[in-house]
């Protein structure tokens, strides 16, 4: 109804208008030269809406024809890049199922077809790194790292085309750079943090590692070493703080503690930081600690006891005891502790179960960084026991 409406409108204008233009009177001369043209108005009023039409018809006609070659260009490209587009789908399919030979491949005919497409580019890039060509995926992902909306995905392929090298400190310094220019591209990406935790580590930077880790046991470890590591007491204590309350049962935790306020002079507060580990935590360098100024065994035996008092009948305890016995010459207290405290404790890493003799902040083998806890066999169990290893507080 409304369209029939509207047809209805426009030919009553136009009729009207047809009418008031045949009722125009007088007549319209043209002269060119000696030609001369007269009609009537209507009629020239008709000739004239006539000669504009066919000019902007003619005009288009032009403009189609100037812009043909750029239309055609067009379309080409657009046709290039469906092809590059779908040449690097196929190769990122093959990626995914392991074929990079058939990655390769496709990888090529989207080169051929758009070699400067981001999506191209980091199939390709992609391509050469799961080849094992560590160059080339390099020089592919410098080249997509310059596009502003794929750049991170160029950063990170850097990041990731060799390992991180923990020898190598002018490597490190460029993998830093190209964390920090990751970074600027994708600032609150979690795996970057992890990636730049890392590099940190390798550097010996412990400060700026324990501030970007998130993981609480990953950061008591880092904070250990960066109270180990900082010029100043104030801010050694600080960090080995940090470290005590992000990991409670960390023995190691509370031996940072205890160093850095001996370090400071604090004698009283140090020495309670190692009753307070031998409480949550013990563990023989706590213990080795608390009997440092004393050389006469049984002065170390009678200190021993008081160390072992905070925590009665912990495995720890027992095999202190039985150990400053022993060097005391008091056989049958030490025979009596050994029943219940014996056996060789190790560091264990809770992602590889690799031992180690001494704690430090990552596992050698694995590279997990905090995952060390204290093991130690006892007498009288079959089983070993896991004491308490790094834990977030509650």
């Amino acid at each position: 109804m409304l369209r029939a409406f509207r047809f209805a409108l426009v030919a009553i204008t136009l009729l009207g208008i047809a009418w008031f233009l045949a009722g125009l009177q007088g007549h319209v001369t043209v002269e060119i030269g000696t030609y001369a043209a007269t009609a009537s108005t209507p009629v020239a009023i008709l000739l004239l809406v006539l000669l504009i039409v066919v000019v902007v018809l003619v005009l288009g006609l032009l403009r189609g024809a100037l812009s043909l070659p750029r239309r055609i260009s067009v379309r080409r490209g657009r046709a290039r890049r469906d092809a590059a587009d779908s040449a690097a789908l196929r190769a990122l399919s093959a990626l995914a199922a392991g074929d990079t030979e058939a990655a390769a491949g496709h990888a090529r005919t989207a080169r051929r077809h758009a070699p400067e497409a981001p999506l191209t580019l980091y199939v390709s890039a992609e391509t050469a790194r799961q080849a094992g060509d560590a160059a080339g995926a390099e020089a592919l992902f410098s080249n997509l790292a310059k596009h502003g909306d794929a750049g991170f995905l160029g950063w990170r392929g850097l990041l990731t085309a060799r390992p991180l090298p923990q020898d190598d400190p002018d490597r490190l310094a460029r993998s830093a750079e190209q964390a920090r220019q990751a970074a600027a591209s994708y600032p609150n990406s979690a795996w970057l943090r992890e990636q730049r935790v890392r590099i940190a580590l390798g550097q010996g930077r412990f400060s700026e590692a324990a501030r970007l880790a998130t993981d609480p046991a990953a950061r008591a470890a880092l904070a250990i070493m960066a109270s180990r590591e900082v010029a100043g007491e104030p801010l050694a204590i600080d960090w080995a703080r940090d470290a005590v309350r992000l990991a409670p049962g960390l023995p190691e935790a509370h031996l940072a503690l205890f160093e850095a306020r001996a370090k400071a002079g604090q004698a009283w507060r140090a020495k309670r930081a190692l009753k307070r580990g031998w409480r949550i935590a013990p563990h023989p360098d706590l213990a080795d600690a608390w009997l440092a100024a004393l050389t006469s065994p049984l002065e170390r035996a009678t200190a021993a006891a008081k160390l072992a008092e905070l925590n009665p009948g912990h495995p720890e305890s027992e095999a202190l005891l039985a150990r400053t016995a022993r060097a005391a010459n008091l056989v049958g207290e030490a025979e009596r502790h050994e029943r219940h405290g014996g056996g060789k404790g190790v560091w264990v890493c809770a992602t590889c179960d690799t031992e180690h003799e001494a704690w430090q902040p990552t596992c050698r083998k694995c590279g997990a960084i905090g995952s060390l806890g204290w093991l130690r066999r006892t007498n009288a169990e079959s089983t070993p026991r896991l004491l308490p290893a790094p834990q977030p507080a509650a």
